[in-house]
């Protein structure tokens, strides 16, 4: 008997779901348009953001790979 295949998206991203921030569509709205500035997805705008803001605060510790 064959084997199902796994759907494509969990075999190219096995990483796991590290944060969900809830908030209103505007603030929502407001990251992307945010996001889009920077020319990059929201993914990566909070994690430069979240880099920058732990060095501003004395946070030495390099970060690891997403």
């Amino acid at each position: 008997m064959m084997e199902e295949a796994e759907p494509k998206a969990i075999r190219e991203n096995p990483r796991p779901t590290a944060l969900t921030i809830k908030g209103r569509p505007e603030w929502r709205d407001w990251v992307d348009r945010g996001a889009e500035f920077c020319r990059t997805d929201v993914a990566k705008l909070v994690d430069a953001a979240l880099v920058e803001y732990l060095k501003q605060r004395g946070f030495d510790e390099p970060a690891p790979k997403r």
